[in-house]
């Protein structure tokens, strides 16, 4: 049934939360700050603050912007609510995402929200009776979880059933084997992989050798320390500051931006059409998609995106849904047989007429 027939004018103004079909972080704008022993609350309000705002805009920031300096000397004024969780001194504070939002927009820092990409680790834990797959419950594996949550890393962990191990060895993510590694991770929808190397050396400290791939870039290191909190919360601050280079979209000065348009096949009920709304309001926070138009199960949407293309694919990619077609061929015109020929009898063949060519700045999806 056409998806025109659904809609009423009022519709168009929904704002609902992002579908969880891709990497959303719903906890992202509350920070759970760990036990500081006679601390004042406005020290460590201080503290989440600077997380929360590294979370969102990266390490770079301009604390000198006259939005964000106001913001860093009253934590309280972008803060919802503060919650003391035990009584050694623990502190969860919530901020309020369109306050925070708002003042990193006026001081035009490139930004990341709660849609983000799923990163697959495939981590082997060596001791002395040989090497296995680590377990999600144990002493680094926890770690590493609890990093991820602090850094606002959507850290995802594989099942290690049959099919994985049928799959991939130990060794493969020892080597660094990003074929082995790619193929295991395609039924698992994540966007970067980590293969990770933990042991502990001939002393008490853990070691942790890793190599991250995301898009086309690859990074590597080596980590040391007796804490495994700290080395888990070093490589997953690590893979923030990436993940942020490549898909931070930037606030730019009067709300500049490319304009691209968006047609998207398979929208054929309200629900599609509204999870496919709320999809492309992340995309920015200056600008929000507009409709063009609806005809049968195809859509098209204007957006303004303060990026390039591939930062624009990168971001759509972010949702496993939308899929990236190529551009519909276009439909030849017939001649038309009333055409003269020439006098001589010979006559020339017309040359062959197409549809018109498809606008400049356009991307094609399906959606499923």
């Amino acid at each position: 049934m056409p998806l025109s027939r659904f809609f009423s004018v009022g519709f168009f103004s929904l704002c609902l939360p992002l579908a969880a079909h891709a990497a959303v972080l719903d906890s992202l704008y509350e920070v759970q700050l760990p036990p500081q022993a006679d601390a004042e609350q406005s020290a460590q309000l201080s503290n989440a603050l600077d997380v929360m705002l590294e979370r969102l805009a990266g390490n770079s920031l301009d604390e000198e912007a006259p939005t964000l300096a106001k913001v860093l000397a009253e934590p309280s004024s972008v803060t919802r609510q503060i919650s003391s969780l035990q009584d050694d001194g623990s502190m969860q504070v919530e901020f309020d995402p369109l306050l925070l939002r708002d003042a990193l927009t006026q001081a035009q820092v490139p930004m990341l929200g709660r849609n983000r990409p799923g990163i697959l680790v495939w981590a082997v834990q060596r001791d002395e009776l040989g090497e296995d797959f680590m377990a999600p419950g144990s002493e680094m594996g926890q770690a590493l979880r609890t990093a991820a949550r602090f850094r606002g890393v959507a850290l995802m962990q594989p099942l290690s059933d049959l099919q994985d191990r049928a799959s991939i060895s130990e060794e493969d993510v020892l080597d660094g084997d990003v074929e082995a590694l790619k193929a295991a991770s395609e039924r698992y929808a994540s966007e970067g992989i980590l293969a990770l190397d933990v042991y502990h050396d001939t002393g008490e400290d853990w070691l942790l050798e890793w190599t991250f791939w995301l898009n086309d870039r690859t990074l590597e290191g080596k980590e040391r320390s007796a804490d495994p909190a700290q080395l888990a919360d070093g490589l997953m601050r690590g893979l923030a500051l990436e993940v942020h280079s490549q898909y931070a979209v930037g606030a730019q000065a009067g709300g500049s931006a490319a304009g691209w348009t968006l047609q998207i096949s398979g929208i054929n009920s309200v629900g599609a059409f509204a999870d496919l709304q709320r999809s492309l309001q992340q995309l920015s926070s200056q600008h929000q998609p507009s409709l063009v138009s609806i005809s049968g199960d195809q859509v098209v949407f204007a957006i303004d995106f303060p990026g390039d293309q591939g930062q624009l694919e990168r971001m759509l990619m972010l949702d496993q849904r939308l899929i990236r077609t190529e551009a519909p061929a276009p439909a030849a015109v017939e001649p038309d047989s009333a055409l003269p020929v020439e006098s001589d009898g010979v006559g020339e063949q017309p040359e062959e007429q197409v549809g018109a060519a498809a606008p400049a700045n356009t991307l094609y999806y399906r959606w499923r």
